[in-house]
């Protein structure tokens, strides 16, 4: 295969420093044990079409499973290794035998988040968000003050503090779902997973690129990774449900309306053209938040990166990401200089 290379248009506004030709953002939504689909579909992207997946994105976004795997991504791995320490992680984090515990949900979180760090510590180890090789936006929820945190990388002056912030806390912090895992605490902060507010991450990523890294609306593409969408429609039962109808359905519809929301706006945003979801249709039921079958997400992830390589082909791999470089503290430089 030959080695894909910067276009010359690109290349050449890169060089001058002036605006990109294209900005590309791989986005990639929260879904739980289901992010196991959104690792699985990476790995066979990247050895179908020979590439290191980071490489052609110059920004990614991920929440909830979606931030784990970018945070993977941001930390070197590739995607292969993500895909088999997801493997792990969902099956040491949510076990068979607790499932059967969902009495227990109703007064306390299901699943440990002790367990959750082991097992992102094997993966991400003890690296921090400033190590991360691409930027970074990572959302989550702050129940404390009631507002959108999000996790950035470096990438603008005035971004000070998140870098310092251990991978693995930033991880635990978009994915700690309600009713499955307890809030995050972060120096006194409460972080819940945030996918109660942008489970599909592409329209946050989208306004990081034009209002944080000053890129043309025109210049952006997106490629919005899924992690199966259920062929379902809402009980009518629920609408005149009450705390107990809707116990186990709230927090996957609260999902599933931020995701269509998200990719709707995106849509509308930056137009079909530089837009590419990859997701997969599936029967109701046919996976949960904790629990899928490895063999048939597999098989989910097969069908759909063959299906969609062309495609991601040649809408991004012409483009190759700027290699990228943290923005150094003020002062750091100038006593750089003095040793």
């Amino acid at each position: 295969m030959s080695v894909i290379r910067v276009t010359e248009p690109e290349a050449t506004e890169l060089a001058s420093g002036g605006a990109p030709a294209c900005f590309q953002v791989l986005a990639l939504d929260g879904g739980g044990a289901k992010g196991l689909f959104t690792a699985k579909v990476l790995a066979l992207l990247e050895r179908d079409l020979n590439m290191n997946v980071a490489d052609h994105f110059d920004l990614i976004a991920g929440t909830s499973a979606g931030g784990i795997i970018a945070l993977a991504l941001g930390a070197g791995l590739r995607a292969a290794d993500i895909a088999d320490s997801f493997t792990s992680l969902v099956t040491s984090v949510f076990p068979p035998a607790r499932r059967h515990f969902k009495v227990a949900q109703v007064f306390h979180p299901l699943y440990s988040s002790s367990v959750l760090r082991q097992s992102l510590t094997e993966a991400l180890q003890d690296k921090i968000l400033g190590d991360s090789i691409r930027p970074l936006v990572i959302p989550s929820w702050d129940t404390q003050s009631n507002e959108v945190h999000v996790f950035k990388t470096r990438h603008h002056e005035r971004f000070t503090r998140d870098w310092r912030v251990p991978m693995v806390d930033v991880a635990l912090a978009t994915s700690a779902a309600p009713t499955y895992f307890p809030a995050s605490r972060l120096n006194g902060q409460r972080l819940i997973d945030g996918g109660v507010w942008a489970n599909d991450p592409s329209v946050v990523a989208v306004a990081e690129a034009v209002g944080v890294f000053g890129v043309p609306i025109t210049s952006v593409r997106v490629l919005s990774i899924g992690t199966t969408t259920d062929l379902r429609s809402t009980p009518r039962r629920l609408d005149k449900g009450g705390l107990v109808q809707w116990a186990t359905k709230a927090v996957p519809l609260v999902m599933d309306a931020t995701a269509s929301g998200g990719k709707g706006v995106t849509r509308f945003l930056i137009g079909e053209d530089n837009y590419l979801r990859v997701d997969a249709l599936v029967p109701a039921k046919t996976y949960a938040l904790d629990a899928v079958d490895l063999d048939d997400i597999q098989g989910r992830a097969e069908a759909v990166s063959r299906n969609f390589s062309p495609l991601v082909k040649t809408k991004f791999l012409q483009h190759l990401a700027p290699p990228f470089t943290p923005i150094p503290e003020q002062g750091t430089e100038d006593a750089n200089e003095t040793h």
